[in-house]
């Protein structure tokens, strides 16, 4: 299992690069600046909501339902990506 600091940083590289990509999708289509805003602002607060989860486990006895509170943060960390995604639908 990897060590809550690589945890953190892959949120944190992810959440910056998601970011980037909607600055970008911005300056490409400034007609839909408010969507590319509204996605940044979304992505922002669920990253600082999974930084809240990993720093306070909901049960930190056990280390089968820690690990699986990890794999939870994991999976959620894949839906932020999905916000870019449907950014780009809207074309």
């Amino acid at each position: 299992m990897a060590s809550i600091k690589e945890l953190k940083d892959d949120i944190n590289y992810l959440t910056y690069d998601l970011i980037n990509e909607c600055f970008t999708y911005k300056i490409s289509q400034p007609e839909k600046s408010s969507a590319a805003d509204k996605a940044i602002s979304e992505i922002v607060k669920r990253r600082n909501e999974l930084i809240y989860r990993i720093n306070h486990p909901e049960d930190k006895k056990g280390s089968g339902k820690l690990r699986s509170h990890f794999n939870k943060i994991r999976a959620d960390l894949g839906k932020l990506v999905k916000l870019v995604e449907d950014l780009g639908k809207n074309d």
